[in-house]
């Protein structure tokens, strides 16, 4: 997930909050410490799942709640090659501080146009991006999908500094045009999002790609 996404899941962070509120988790369920982040030497693993190994199904007994799978893709323009799609697993409230997660999950072509045939309420998102919902009888054919990249949408604000005492000092901190700050940690594989209202984002990455799918459309984004 790069930086086009923010505004989307900056709108959606603000329902998840009321859902949060109207609808907490009845048993406790507090947020592991730090998200259970462990950088490896060959991969990364937050909230017990490892990016590029562990799967959706592992997902689901790790976060012991049911997941809304999406098909996104983006409006295709006139004469132009048919744009990329990818699928999303949203978990919400997972935690008792009403964490929400996103995880990306990789399926090739064959099956994205299988799951796009099948698909059902298209819903337009900002920046032409297209949300396709995905039929309950499909799910049993992606609980073995990998996982490529979390992230998190934290229900109540962290202190960074207490962050930055845990973890370092980011590598690079920048802003997008829509004046959100990002703290970068390319050896976390991280972007950490403090959105010009709301609360954190945490978007996580196999850091041997943090610069192909983190850092680079964030800079594409600085010189539109």
């Amino acid at each position: 997930m790069s930086t086009k996404w923010v505004y989307r899941i900056i709108a959606g962070l603000a329902i998840a909050a009321v859902l949060y509120v109207l609808f907490p988790n009845s048993e406790p369920n507090p947020r592991p410490t730090w998200w259970n982040i462990q950088p490896g030497s060959n991969t990364l693993t937050v909230l017990g799942l490892s990016l590029n190994k562990s799967q959706l199904n592992d997902a689901i007994n790790t976060l012991k709640t049911p997941p809304k799978v999406a098909l996104f893709t983006r409006r295709q323009g006139k004469n132009q090659p048919e744009p990329p799609m990818h699928l999303e697993a949203f978990f919400a409230d997972v935690f008792d501080e009403g964490d929400n997660v996103i995880i990306t999950l990789l399926a090739d072509k064959k099956l994205l146009q299988h799951i796009k045939k099948e698909a059902y309420q298209p819903e337009w998102m900002p920046n032409d991006v297209i949300r396709v919902g995905i039929r309950q009888k499909l799910y049993p054919s992606l609980q073995h999908l990998t996982i490529s990249s979390i992230t998190i949408l934290a229900g109540r604000q962290i202190k960074f500094e207490a962050f930055q005492e845990h973890f370092g000092k980011p590598d690079k901190i920048l802003s997008d045009r829509q004046g959100n700050a990002h703290f970068l940690y390319p050896q976390l594989g991280l972007d950490l999002i403090q959105p010009a209202g709301g609360a954190h984002i945490l978007q996580f990455v196999s850091p041997d790609v943090f610069d192909q799918e983190l850092l680079q459309p964030l800079v594409n984004n600085q010189q539109k």
